[in-house]
């Protein structure tokens, strides 16, 4: 299975809006601009995590996006299924059987192969479970807080200097 890029860029950008300073929404194109991708794709991946209620979106000059819930709350699998969907794995349409129609093992093997795929997933889910957009922010930065940045003011550069004094 290969995870489109879009679930890392999702990270990405829940990672910046988890960090933003004083509640403030954070801009499109900053955003956009940070993650050196096109305003156009950008606004695909932000559709996708609107819908799926992990950021809301506020219209206007002071407007921008936010966390719709608590990186507390925000799990690993949240974030994939808002890109990649929660459709399972392997959906099979009867190759099995159309390839060996002589045998009717053809229908047991096609239910022992959706079985083997079926296990294989609830443990990939239930790993992405187990991890918050929180958790990986400190473990990842190594502290228990989470430094707050204010990406709007020149793409968060002098905070993230600022930080790198602090240690």
């Amino acid at each position: 299975m290969k995870i489109k890029s879009g679930v890392e860029q999702a990270v990405c950008i829940l990672v910046i809006l988890a960090t933003q300073s004083d509640k403030q929404h954070v801009k499109s194109e900053t955003i956009s601009t940070r993650l050196h991708v096109s305003p156009s794709y950008l606004k695909k991946v932000m559709r996708k995590l609107v819908i799926s209620r992990l950021i809301t979106s506020v219209p206007g000059n002071s407007g921008g996006f936010s966390l719709a819930r608590s990186p507390n709350s925000i799990t690993m699998l949240d974030i994939l299924d808002a890109i990649e969907s929660d459709k399972p794995f392997l959906q099979t349409e009867g190759l099995i059987q159309r390839v060996f129609p002589e045998t009717t093992a053809a229908e047991a093997g096609s239910e022992r192969l959706e079985r083997i795929f079926l296990k294989a997933e609830k443990s990939y889910r239930s790993s992405l479970q187990e991890t918050t957009l929180a958790e990986a922010i400190h473990q990842t930065l190594n502290r228990e807080t989470i430094e707050l940045v204010n990406w709007n003011h020149s793409l968060g550069s002098p905070d993230i200097e600022e930080l790198k004094e602090k240690k």
